[in-house]
């Protein structure tokens, strides 16, 4: 059973940097595309929204 749990944490730390990695470069990209809108102004959206 300790080699199973070894294989389930291994494949949870890859799946992790998977997720992360397809993560950084999705932000990477979409930071480089001029359609890209900063998070402040999404904020801006929904607190104006709620007054």
């Amino acid at each position: 059973m300790n080699s199973n749990q070894g294989g389930v944490k291994l494949s949870a730390v890859l799946f992790t940097v998977i997720v992360l990695g397809v993560m950084a470069w999705f932000n990477q990209a979409n930071a480089g595309s001029p359609h890209a809108t900063p998070q402040a102004d999404e904020e801006v959206v929904i607190t104006s929204s709620d007054s």
